[in-house]
């Protein structure tokens, strides 16, 4: 009888645990789906950054560029 009872004990225990893994098994694949998901938005994002400072960068330039041209040509007042 006691035997019955440790050997279901282990039974229930050995279930437990297999839930348990399977469980953790499914949060880890989780984590690796929203870990990919956030590197993918980050190379979006990066590649937004660039395009803004390009744009900002060309706006400037095109800005002081404008700027020494019409100092050159003698002002405002011709």
């Amino acid at each position: 009888m006691l035997q019955e009872v440790g050997a279901k004990n282990i039974n229930d225990l050995t279930t437990t645990v297999q839930r348990l893994v399977d469980k953790l098994e499914v949060n880890n694949d989780i984590s690796r789906e929203a870990l990919d998901k956030a590197k993918s938005a980050h190379h979006r994002l990066d590649g937004i950054d660039k395009i803004i400072f390009w744009g900002g960068t060309t706006i400037i330039g095109a800005i002081v560029l404008s700027a020494i041209t019409i100092i050159a040509n003698g002002g405002l007042v011709n």
